[in-house]
């Protein structure tokens, strides 16, 4: 990105307005570019600082940080709303700052993130995919769906997607069987049955695939209510220990997904056939501390429960929630990292 001498001149005062004393902007900068100000500039005055880090950042071909950063900070100073104004949706995907307010009342909005304006504005979230797509990269796709199952019941009531993470344990979200945090979830396993290979095929239906019901025994190793970390921690019966064409994804807790990352998701949206989501650069933020990540792809009812994929195909979060728009969604994810910390025993 540059900018003319122009440009760099309303966005040197835009700054100045935004973060009147040298201290205010030398905080900005390190705590959220991680930037040391003094090591940038040796300006004698503010302007000569301001003016130092501009050129600075151009030249290092990191203005759009330094634009982004100002802005997120200091979103309502209106010198800074006018320089930012003509390029706003670029800045939009920077700014989504979301809300955590688990205390609602019925599931279906279980995340609070910051409205957008308009529909426009979540359609320029979503970067053009690349025309080609390497071949690797879509065998390495289609081996990982076949740790993806559909998850039903009996009456073929479909209630949404899982993963395999195990020989015969199956990841998925606790408020599929559990809409009420004082219903008892083993009141469902019963009638629960899990279909893996669920695929389109040339003929245009639906591939027979595999069908598992739970282990009889211990349905439920461990779980999660909705308002922690939604997950459910499911025991397949050993008939599926016969299947060579099941395999459990690969998941890694050292590798945690970073921002601006890509995400990648294996779904069975409204319970259709299995269906991939990719984004090359989904992810918008990641919240180790309460075990959350926020990322921009295209799901639908269905999808809860979907495992999120980062771009080597392990498995990094599930998918949960979602703030709709008519070009796609604002999703929300829980770290595999965290729900591994619970689950750890059962994975030996």
């Amino acid at each position: 990105m540059k900018l003319t001498g122009k440009q760099r001149k309303q966005l040197r005062q835009a700054i100045i307005s935004a973060y009147p004393n040298p201290s205010d902007l030398e905080m900005m900068v390190s705590e959220e570019l991680e930037w040391n100000l003094s090591t940038i500039t040796l300006g004698q005055n503010y302007n000569k600082i301001v003016f130092d880090l501009i050129e600075w950042t151009q030249a290092k071909n990191k203005l759009e940080d330094i634009i982004c950063a100002a802005y997120r900070v200091a979103p309502d100073n209106e010198d800074l709303q006018q320089f930012c104004q003509p390029i706003i949706r670029r800045l939009e995907e920077f700014i989504i700052q979301p809300t955590y307010n688990r205390d609602y009342g019925e599931f279906g909005s279980p995340i609070n993130l910051s409205e957008l304006k308009s529909d426009r504005q979540l359609e320029s979230l979503f970067k053009p995919e690349p025309n080609l797509l390497d071949v690797g990269f879509l065998r390495r796709a289609v081996d990982r769906a076949s740790s993806v199952c559909r998850i039903e019941l009996s009456d073929g009531r479909i209630l949404g997607t899982g993963v395999l993470i195990s020989n015969q344990l199956v990841l998925t979200n606790y408020h599929l069987l559990c809409l009420e945090e004082e219903k008892d979830s083993t009141l469902n396993t019963d009638n629960l049955i899990l279909k893996f290979g669920c695929y389109s095929s040339e003929s245009g239906y639906e591939t027979q695939g595999y069908t598992f019901q739970l282990d009889s025994q211990t349905p439920i190793l461990s779980s999660s209510h909705t308002n922690k970390l939604d997950y459910l921690l499911l025991q397949v019966e050993p008939k599926i220990l016969q299947v060579s064409d099941i395999k459990p994804a690969p998941w890694d807790i050292d590798v945690l997904p970073q921002r601006r990352m890509g995400i990648n998701i294996l779904q069975h949206p409204e319970g259709d056939s299995m269906k991939i989501a990719i984004s090359s650069n989904g992810v918008r933020e990641v919240y180790e501390n309460i075990g959350l990540i926020q990322y921009v792809s295209r799901t639908s009812g269905g999808s809860s429960g979907s495992p999120c994929f980062n771009e080597d195909w392990e498995v990094v979060a599930l998918h949960h929630a979602q703030r709709a728009g008519s070009f796609g969604k604002i999703c929300e994810g829980i770290l595999f990292r965290s729900i591994y910390q619970e689950i750890s025993s059962y994975l030996k």
